[in-house]
């Protein structure tokens, strides 16, 4: 028995030595996470509107196009669970706040990131926002978070070849390195309004209490809250379930008429944006983020006069 206990302590503390080198070796790489976590710990005695929502908000609005302070803090797949727990955790740091910006998409009401296949980015908030939002020893670990090919990889991007993960701008804003992408426009919208249409309605509810919170918390520290769905390609919008896009658009019209600090402002078929300011069928590409920040500039200004 002594023998056996010696033998698995022989070959178990290697693999724990390495795990542990390799965990700190992880969370030195820079990431968005980590950046945005800095900016806006640098910005936050200045910033007068805050940027929420995920992927579609990271790529739309772009905060060199605002008049006042701005700044995006939204991240790929961030669910509006995560939404509130950031402006929980930052609105009392942000003593100029005067808005609230957040994205109201076709996905908004009915996904979570912990419910979908990227849950693996709850790390990201535990691990460099501090929140806690598992307790679960996997998402606060980025060894036991990610599959052991893709952190060696990470590992030999950056500390053998250089390679700066970072995808967004000090700002908070992302753009996409691309020009074209191997399927057309209309292809995509097929493929992707497929995809975001949900099988289920059982995160609706509790979705529509996160976006309650969000404004009623605004509304106590007196700053606005803009909902905004964002424009789509017509490809995209022509697949959409109508009953999904109607339940999202009726929740926006429903804030705007229940709270006093609350717009919305519904540009899903805006026929301002065409073909030329999308990237792909649901995300706008700088040229469009660009006429949308300037829209939406324009939107906060007028609302203040």
């Amino acid at each position: 028995m002594k023998k056996f206990i010696t033998y698995t302590v022989f070959f178990i503390c290697p693999v724990i030595i390495i795990m542990v080198v390799m965990e700190f070796a992880l969370r030195q790489i820079p990431n968005d996470y980590k950046l945005k976590s800095e900016q806006i710990e640098l910005k936050k005695e200045a910033i007068e509107t805050l940027i929420l929502g995920s992927s579609h908000s990271m790529y739309g609005f772009n905060p060199e196009y605002f008049t006042n302070e701005a700044y995006n803090l939204s991240h790929v797949s961030q669910s509006i669970d995560l939404d509130y727990l950031l402006l929980q955790k930052y609105i009392n740091e942000l003593p100029k706040l005067k808005t609230i910006v957040i994205r109201l998409s076709y996905t908004t009401l009915h996904e979570q990131l912990g419910e979908t296949s990227e849950a693996w980015r709850q790390k990201d908030y535990n691990l460099y926002y501090d929140l806690d939002i598992s307790n679960t020893l996997k998402f606060n670990s980025e060894v036991l978070s990610i599959k052991l090919k893709n952190n060696i990889k990470r590992l030999r991007d950056y500390y053998l070849k250089n390679e700066n993960p970072i995808s967004v701008e000090n700002s908070g804003w992302a753009f996409f390195n691309k020009t074209k992408l191997n399927k057309s426009l209309d292809e995509l919208g097929v493929m992707v309004a497929k995809k975001h249409t949900a099988k289920n309605d059982k995160l609706v509810e509790e979705n529509i209490t996160y976006l309650e919170k969000i404004v009623k918390l605004c509304g106590k520290q007196n700053v606005k809250v803009i909902i905004v769905t964002l424009p789509a390609y017509k490809s995209y919008r022509a697949h959409l379930n109508k009953s999904q896009l109607e339940k999202v658009i009726s929740t926006g019209v429903k804030m705007y008429n229940n709270y006093s600090n609350c717009s919305y402002l519904n540009l899903i078929q805006d026929e301002n944006f065409n073909e030329n300011d999308f990237y792909d069928a649901d995300h706008l590409n700088t040229n469009g983020a660009k006429k949308l920040s300037l829209f939406l500039d324009d939107f906060i200004i007028q609302s203040y006069n």
